[in-house]
């Protein structure tokens, strides 16, 4: 593969997937030549995908998931047309890649939350598909563990703030959605903090009613409270915080 900065692209691939796994000097190889010009341009970007998809689940070496991860959100946020910015073609692009063989590995995951997390802005149905993918992923086993809580972190405050300022109906619901699936279980202690935080910023932290639970913000959280008809020690947790919090509190709030 002495010729890896010349020769073609799918050549490259086929030499490199020819035993089934991605290694440390591949990584450093896949790098120089798709680096070589500062920009990763769009058959790059679907040779790295094409590598991914033939070695998912595969022992690559820990520097291949890096790369990938990188390169591609290189790809769509360092370009000329949008930078910082996931417009929709690159969205659609992404998602299509993704999905393309019927399921999302770690890799991809990591993707749609670099993406998400580094842009200054992204689609919603974007936003809304990555929260989708990331819930499946966490609630696989059943439980909540510390790098699925960085990986919500980062969706929900990236230093892009991809996903919006603050956090957003949406958001909640995710946030919610997640508590309730595993509520009792083994989870890292973090999702607690991480939850009150989150749902707080929601209710206090909006333009609306800034640092005051309105109507519409009781309603909301008392339906989402009571949903699967429990009140568990992490929602009892955001309430005492939001009542401690809040410079007023609607009345439609009766928990």
């Amino acid at each position: 593969m002495s010729n890896h900065m010349s020769m073609p692209l799918n050549e490259f691939a086929a030499n490199i997937i020819e035993d089934g796994i991605i290694d440390a000097g591949e990584v450093k190889k896949i790098k120089e030549r798709i680096y070589a010009d500062g920009v990763i341009d769009r058959e790059e970007a679907d040779f790295l995908f094409s590598l991914s998809d033939a070695t998912s689940g595969a022992k690559n070496d820990p520097s291949w998931q890096k790369l990938f991860v990188e390169a591609l959100t290189d790809h769509v946020l360092k370009d000329e047309i949008s930078p910082g910015i996931l417009d929709e073609d690159e969205a659609s692009y992404i998602r299509s890649k993704v999905e393309s063989d019927g399921k999302i590995d770690d890799n991809e995951l990591l993707l749609l939350v670099s993406v998400v997390s580094n842009a200054k802005s992204v689609p919603d149905d974007f936003n809304a598909f990555v929260l989708s993918a990331l819930k499946t992923s966490v609630l696989k086993d059943g439980i909540i563990d510390k790098a699925e809580i960085e990986m919500i972190r980062k969706v929900i405050y990236g230093t892009g703030s991809g996903g919006g300022e603050g956090v957003d109906r949406a958001e909640a619901d995710f946030i919610f959605d997640l508590n309730d699936a595993t509520s009792g279980k083994n989870n890292h202690p973090s999702w607690k903090e991480l939850f009150v935080e989150a749902i707080t910023k929601y209710v206090l932290d909006d333009e609306t009613s800034p640092g005051e639970m309105d109507d519409e913000e009781a309603i909301y959280l008392v339906n989402k409270i009571q949903k699967d008809g429990k009140i568990d020690d992490i929602e009892k947790a955001l309430i005492d915080n939001i009542k401690a919090k809040a410079k007023s509190i609607s009345t439609k709030f009766t928990l």
